[in-house]
């Protein structure tokens, strides 16, 4: 992949300047337009003021990180700019919470250090400072080991086998990062998800004393890597620990977290998870519920932050709606990281990212995790309130911010930024010949997460569901369309819920859509019909972002546009239908046209 920072600074040069203040990502807490503006603020983590005058910056208040973020800052104004002139003004801003991380599962689907450098950038530009590295799974233990080699040998590896990371890239992705402002926190994973190192050393249980000693060793041996300063966070994982090979005694993640400890280090693990000694941090996932119970520190990673679950249309609902770090006192909410996972077998390299919409996330949810919301609205995390709700206005602001942010600091760059805007379409829906609900203004559309009336949440029970949009073009035009009907998480395996479909169909429960009364028909799909469990069948095509979109003719006037979603039973029910120009991995909107839910 291309530079990720090297690929900004080349946009300079490129296109019309806009309002680059009103388009900063994540958004400032103070913004005024005079350089001479001046705000009395308590010394906070990562405070800054940052004055431009005639172009030129001028930072104060900051500590060593606030320094950082503001020249981030700077830098994105240049970069939004694309050489025209930066406007004056006064910023004043801080992060809300201390971590804001992305976690990127490498241990299951080995990527490239070019490709984690990408990532690494780019969450440097949107301020994040966490780099959650998962680095061994039951399919390979990617680190290497001088002490235990044969951790490397290929029969240890169930996917991409004798692809891991030496102990040189490792030193090297972590200063990499620390350049940067980023903090590497790698995550061991134990007892649970441990296949491979089973495999490697011949151990058939983890209670054996042998896997206590050598997973200590281990851990001495990844901490030797980096000192505490640099490294200051091992994760010790600890979840779903399901096997019997995987149970093992207290004892044992005793002397494992006091590896870490006796090494200078905090100790982080899963929560629900086994049991970790002392004030160790708990990584919230799974679940709506606070599962802390003993009231330690912890980072949430829960719902819709796992963006292997979600489809990059999804995003925005997530980023304007879901509340990091709603449990606890302010000395509790350490921070969030988003999860990549990609528990199925990928293809290539840079899948995980493009299949994941990592770069979207890491845009839209800089300005959730750096602001936090105020409020946490469950019941929007799969959709957006509709346009005459006060609540629309921040995800009608957030994707403005993002689709500026796609044109002018990603078109350029090989990085795929599978998003375009959304909120301008309006759908109508009804469900088995009954209206629910109409103006609904986004691509993908959840019908089990639906309201009617319109100030209550009132899931759609299982039945068949029309959806109708009416889109008037200015002319007669070719383009592209997003079509999806089964939302895949690619960490589903692809299961009875969501088999991919046969040839001919949308999806294995007969949904259709049709274009001016015309079918629109499915493409060839690369791996039809194939249901069950596939997680070593690699995703290629059935999704809707990040296969080639589907060719579609409009004509001058109004277009009517008809889903039908059949009965279906499954979570994973969805309907997506957008108009692109471009391709699933740099796609923008198609201009001049308005969209109605009536005739």
């Amino acid at each position: 992949m291309k530079s990720f920072l090297l690929i900004f600074g080349l946009l300079f040069a490129f296109g019309a300047n806009a309002d680059a203040l009103d388009e900063l990502l994540p958004r400032p807490q103070i913004v005024d337009r005079s350089p001479d503006f001046c705000a009395k603020l308590p010394p906070r983590p990562g405070l800054y003021c940052l004055r431009v005058k005639n172009g030129k910056p001028q930072i104060s208040v900051g500590d060593a990180e606030g320094r950082r973020y503001a020249r981030a800052t700077f830098a994105q104004l240049k970069r939004l700019s694309r050489g025209g002139k930066i406007p004056d003004c006064t910023i004043y801003d801080w992060p809300k919470l201390k971590y804001r991380g992305l976690l990127l599962d490498c241990g299951r689907n080995y990527q490239s250090v070019e490709s984690i450098k990408s990532v690494i950038s780019a969450l440097s530009a949107y301020k994040f400072n966490i780099f959650h590295w998962h680095m061994t799974d039951d399919h390979g233990w990617r680190l290497e080991s001088k002490k235990h080699p044969e951790l490397q040998k290929l029969s240890a590896f169930s996917r991409h086998p004798g692809k891991f990371y030496t102990q040189d890239e490792f030193k090297e992705v972590v200063a990499f990062a620390k350049a940067r402002g980023v903090t590497v926190v790698p995550e061991l994973d134990m007892p649970g998800h441990t296949l491979a190192f089973r495999k490697a050393t011949g151990i058939k249980s983890l209670a054996d004393e042998k896997a206590k000693t050598i997973l200590g060793e281990l851990i001495d041996e990844l901490c030797s890597l980096a000192p505490a300063d640099v490294m200051p966070l091992v994760h010790l994982g600890t979840d779903e620990a399901r096997e019997s090979s995987e149970q093992v005694p207290q004892s044992h993640l005793d002397f494992w977290a006091n590896k870490v400890i006796a090494n200078g280090r905090g100790l982080v693990g899963w929560s629900p998870g086994l049991k970790l000694p002392g004030q160790s941090i708990k990584q919230l996932w799974m679940g709506a519920t606070d599962p802390r119970g003993d009231r330690t520190p912890y980072i949430d990673s829960q719902n819709s932050y796992y963006i292997n679950h979600v489809d990059p249309e999804e995003l925005l609902s997530v980023a304007a709606y879901q509340q990091p770090c709603r449990w606890g006192g302010e000395d509790e909410k350490l921070g969030a990281i988003i999860g990549v996972w990609h528990d199925d077998a990928t293809a290539a390299d840079g899948d995980v990212v493009r299949m994941n919409a990592v770069f979207p996330a890491i845009a839209l949810l800089s300005d959730n995790f750096w602001r936090g919301r105020e409020q946490d609205e469950p019941t929007l995390y799969a959709r957006l309130p509709p346009p005459d709700d006060p609540r629309f206005a921040l995800a009608a602001d957030l994707e403005r911010r993002v689709v500026a942010h796609r044109d002018k600091l990603f078109a350029a760059t090989d990085l795929p930024f599978p998003y375009v805007a959304q909120t301008q379409m309006r759908w109508r829906m009804e469900l088995d010949g009954k209206f629910v609900a109409s103006d609904i203004p986004q691509a993908t559309i959840y019908p089990r997460h639906f309201w009617f009336p319109r100030a209550a949440y009132v899931p759609v029970n299982d039945g068949e569901v029309v959806l109708e949009t009416w889109i008037e073009s200015p002319r007669d035009l070719e383009c592209g369309a997003w079509i999806g009907m089964t939302g895949f998480s690619r960490s589903d395996g692809r299961t009875r819920d969501a088999p991919t479909p046969k040839r001919g169909e949308w999806n294995k429960h007969g949904a259709k859509i049709e274009l001016n009364g015309k079918a629109i028909e499915p493409p060839e799909w690369k791996n039809p019909g194939r249901g069950g469990k596939l997680r070593e069948v690699p995703l290629v095509d059935e999704g809707y972002f990040y296969s080639a979109p589907t060719p579609i003719k409009l004509k001058k006037g109004v277009n009517h546009v008809r889903m039908t979603l059949p009965k279906h039973g499954g979570w994973k029910w969805i309907g997506t239908f957008v108009p692109i120009l471009g391709t699933s991995d740099h796609p923008r909107e198609v201009p001049g046209l308005k969209f109605s839910s009536s005739r």
